[in-house]
């Protein structure tokens, strides 16, 4: 059992990612590259401004440039990694990625008994290198510099050198940290230099970016993770049995959303069940799936006059065979820069089976974008959908962790989800039995704090400074009526989604 629990953990936080295709061997010469040196980075200070970037699937955050543009899309640019973000600073004369590495096991020497080789995980010091000789063969360098780079209790190494775009100079330094035993985590920031003081501003930034650096989980965590997982495992099994016996009332409800103890804006959620076609319109036979069906609208409004309005549409069948998440933002602007179009976000993700189709547009495509590439979802994949009941699943369970893979629409990736039972425990401004459940998205550690009715509806989430609690509709009318019509009319919104 240990080692199917184990494995469900792995493929959890790996193999459920994207199956990116390898990419195409280097071939050539390799490049000179020479051994640690003894020095030791992290050890200049930047004024860089910054802005916060955190990573759940991952279990990381760092200070990145503020003012840059950034993709979050996934992607593949090295062998056996995931690409996580890429930026680019205004102007095109800098730029950085944030990749992911997983050292793939390798076969040991067979015993003189003739015994199986045995499986091993090779030496970071061992991948360092051999990166080190195709990242400088890939960009054309002769020269590869390494320092040693601290992260306690991790010890990583700093790659450096020098390659040319044309007629440009462009430096670049590569920060490799490996976050368990076979898992590698890389910055990559590269800046065009034409002289000595862009080469040490460049370094300059590079170090305070990557000193920013704080991973949120031990190594040893996934192991602890391993019987949470398990238990998320049989939670579905159970579920597949039961879930058209699940109780949706298909009411409205209201939820006050305040942020430091201001209120910002406000959200409605409905469950209902519902048949999901799953042919065209058009098609000569029709064929439709029973499942659970959550809407949820939300309006936030910022003290600048700018406004957000949030739709999120899930859909999950009964068998847990077919999923659809559809997340669309649009941000409106300050009602002072008329000029300003409001922009549009819309993120979509269809499941049948084991297969997750995403994509991502905004208003500002020209064409459609190209498509993200599918992902395997494995055993623990729970849709959207039924995360809004997961607490009406537990109200009787043990005070135990269930884990579970979400695909999260911040970040457009799979991550984990920890749900505690906390048992029975008084909410504020509610009377009546209440239960608290402690919820954990990825490996930030965050953890937030729900609470329900007796029939397992949300009444209140508290998650750091960010309160939501349940109200009543003459209570968001009042407040924030006369805002979401002012911003409405600015928008000319005509559908009474946008509500």
């Amino acid at each position: 059992m240990k080692a199917r629990a184990t494995g469900i953990a792995i493929a959890a936080l790996w193999a459920l990612v994207a199956r990116a295709a390898a990419a195409p061997e280097q071939a050539g010469t390799q490049p000179a590259a020479t051994r640690p040196s003894p020095a030791t980075s992290q050890s200049v200070a930047s004024s860089l401004p910054t802005v916060n970037y955190a990573d759940a699937a991952f279990g990381f955050e760092l200070q990145l440039p503020a003012g840059w543009e950034y993709d979050r899309t996934r992607f593949q640019q090295y062998k056996d990694s995931i690409g996580l973000l890429r930026g680019r600073a205004p102007g095109g004369q800098k730029a950085l990625q944030i990749v992911i590495f997983r050292i793939a096991p390798v076969l040991g020497t067979r015993s003189n008994e003739g015994e199986a080789a045995p499986v091993r995980i090779p030496a970071f010091e061992d991948w360092a290198m051999e990166f080190g000789r195709e990242i400088a063969e890939s960009a054309g360098a002769t020269r590869v510099e390494w320092e040693p780079w601290s992260l306690p209790p991790r010890a990583g190494a700093l790659l450096s050198y020098d390659s040319k775009i044309g007629a440009t100079r462009t430096r670049t330094h590569t920060v490799c940290v490996p976050f368990d035993p076979s898992t590698v985590w890389v910055l990559v920031y590269t800046g065009a230099v034409e002289a000595k003081e862009d080469e040490r501003r460049l370094r300059e930034e590079f170090d305070q970016i990557a000193g920013s650096l704080r991973v949120h989980y031990d190594p040893g965590e996934l192991e602890q993770m391993a019987a949470a997982f398990q238990r998320g495992e049989e939670l579905l099994e159970r579920l597949r049995q039961d879930a058209a016996r699940v109780p949706l009332d298909g009411v409205d409800y209201y939820y006050d959303i305040v942020l430091a103890g201001k209120p910002i804006g406000y959200l409605v959620r409905r469950i209902t069940r519902e048949d999901h076609p799953l042919t065209s319109p058009g098609a000569r036979h029709q064929v439709a799936a029973t499942g659970i069906r959550v809407r949820e609208r939300c309006w936030r409004f910022a003290e600048d006059g700018t406004a957000r309005f949030t739709r999120l549409d899930l859909f999950s069948s009964f068998d847990l065979k077919t999923g659809l998440i559809e997340h669309e933002q649009i941000h409106l602007p300050a009602p002072d820069v008329p000029s300003q179009r409001p922009l549009v976000k819309t993120d979509q993700a269809i499941r049948k089976d084991d297969v997750l189709l995403p994509s991502y547009r905004t208003s500002l495509d020209v064409g459609l974008p190209e498509p993200q590439k599918p992902m395997s979802v494995g055993p623990v994949y729970l849709d959207l959908a039924w995360t809004r009941v997961l607490p009406a699943l537990l109200l009787d369970a043990a005070q135990q962790t269930h884990a579970f893979v979400i695909y999260n629409t911040e970040t457009r990736a799979l991550i984990s989800e920890l749900i505690t039972p906390l048992g029975e425990r008084a909410a504020e401004g509610h009377d009546g039995p209440t239960y608290a459940f402690e919820v954990r998205d990825g490996l930030i550690d965050r953890p937030s704090l729900l609470y329900t009715d007796g029939r397992g509806v949300l009444l209140r989430l508290v998650a750091g400074d960010l309160v939501v609690r349940r109200v009543s509709r003459e209570y968001v009318e009042e407040t924030y009526g006369a805002r979401r019509a002012a911003a409405r009319q600015r928008l000319g919104a005509v559908d009474d989604e946008v509500r």
